[in-house]
């Protein structure tokens, strides 16, 4: 376990908090199973941000995660749609994997606008927030992915 001091400002938006996991990846499978270990601990209610330069992995973190809970569903970026929302049938208590692209979002008014709030922190649903900065002043209660992309095939995930 390593700690160290988060880059996010506390206060308003992210809050401040620790890494407890650094974990490096040498392929996009390690990446996946990664992702699908940690579903395994889902309870519900969990807001992830997951930050990353394009092609970092984001996507196939949240892939990954998704077939964690068991759902078959061809799992990819709503960067066009901005939220996808995908039904969870094999888990105690979750029902939704949320999953949003805020990318082209402006503010944290279009987050809540396309329904995220519905999802946010709620015991039947997870959530993933690619691209976080863009709504941050909304996101409370979170736990940030950082991927860092390495080399072509090389990640550096701190959670």
């Amino acid at each position: 376990m390593v700690r160290a001091p988060r880059l996010h400002r506390g206060g308003r938006g992210f809050e401040a908090c620790t890494v407890h996991m650094k974990i490096v990846t040498s392929s996009e499978k390690e990446t996946f199973e990664l992702a699908k270990r940690l579903a395994k601990k889902a309870r519900g209610g969990e807001v992830y941000a997951l930050s990353g330069n394009l092609g970092a992995g984001k996507t196939v973190f949240v892939r990954g995660f998704a077939a964690g809970l068991g759902i078959k569903h061809n799992v990819n970026s709503p960067t066009f749609v901005l939220m996808k929302i995908y039904p969870v049938k094999k888990h105690k208590t979750l029902k939704h994997l949320c999953h949003i692209d805020a990318y082209r979002l402006k503010s944290a008014r279009d987050l809540a606008a396309i329904g995220a709030l519905d999802y946010f922190g709620k015991k039947d649903a997870v959530c993933f927030v690619e691209w976080p900065k863009n709504v941050k002043k909304i996101l409370k209660n979170i736990t940030t992915i950082k991927i860092m992309q390495k080399s072509e095939t090389k990640r550096t995930i701190e959670i």
